[in-house]
Formats: C-alpha cells, structure tokens, sequence
C-alpha cells in the first residue's frame, strides 16, 4: 500500500464492495484522483475518494438477514446466482463461476441450473456444463442427450455383409 493509496481489493475490502463494483466506480469517473501507473502494479486510489462515496452505498457492520436494499444490484445478483448453484449441486461456487453466471443474468442462470436438473443423467462437472450450455445456447426445450459411444461406433459399421463367393456346407444336418 502507497502512501494513502489502495489497491482495487484494498479498496473493495475498506467499503466492503466486490473488485468488479470499484473497477466500475473506476470506469464511471467516481474515482477522479485515481492512478494507474502499469498494468502488472493496476489501479492505486486514494483514500479521500473512497470517502467521497455516498453515505447511502457504504455499507456498516450492522446486516439484516433478509436486507435486501442494501448493496447495488451486481451484488444481489451475485448473491442470488450463488444460492440458486448452491441449491442445485448442494456445494459453493468458484468465483468465477459465480462472476459468468452474474454476467449472463439470474434468469438465463436459472435456465441454466434447470437444464442440469433435467438432465436424465447426473452432471459430474457443473462448471463445465454450465460453460457449454451458455456457449452452446442450450434452453429448457433442446436439453442436451448423452449418446452412448458405443452405439454410434456400431451404426458406423455396415450393415450388410459381403455375400460369399463359396457354398456355405453345414456337415451338422447330413
């Protein structure tokens, strides 16, 4: 830490705010006396702008449980997008899991969880198959069907056999 300058994680731990909020306070101009000096060393803002954030948008230590004013909507949505993954596979999202499905939206996320719920066979890897369905562009109406290798390698095989050119002589019926 500089001399009365904060890092990006710094400054989203002081106002308690996620690294993406500050990086769009940053991209917005709230942050007018912020510097960023090279790409590996990133933003160093100054204390007294992170002051100058409305009262409203900081946050206290104070929380109500089911407080949902509090915080911009990036976050609720965040917070909703890691519930919804945590109710579905019953384990905690990566960040980054949680960072795609906040980008695409808590409905287009929630079609998503649904899909993995309809699939006829367990998802073993849920941050994969979320990444496909939203490359993809899977809905609830074209859930994606598993096909057995197996059976794809036997329709490749022809079907009909060369006729033979010998008599076959069954010595079994004489």
């Amino acid at each position: 830490m500089l001399n009365n300058f904060l890092t990006v994680k710094q400054a989203a731990k002081y106002l308690n705010k996620s690294e993406e909020t500050i990086r769009r306070y940053l991209r917005k101009g709230d942050f007018p006396n912020a510097k960023k000096e090279s790409d590996t060393q990133g933003w160093r803002i100054p204390i007294d702008d992170l002051k100058k954030i409305p009262s409203k948008e900081k946050s206290t230590n104070f929380q109500y449980p089911n407080d949902y004013s509090a915080g911009t909507s990036h976050e609720k949505v965040s917070e909703t997008v890691a519930l919804a993954y945590k109710a579905v596979t019953l384990t905690d999202p990566s960040e980054e899991l949680v960072g795609i499905l906040s980008h695409i939206g808590i409905h287009r996320t929630l079609e998503i969880l649904l899909i993995m719920q309809l699939s006829p066979t367990k998802v073993k890897n849920p941050p994969a198959f979320i990444k496909k369905a939203i490359s993809k562009g899977w809905t609830t109406d074209t859930v994606p069907i598993k096909q057995n290798r197996n059976v794809a390698r036997i329709q490749s095989v022809p079907q009909s056999q060369p006729e033979r050119k010998i008599p076959f002589y069954n010595w079994l019926e004489d």
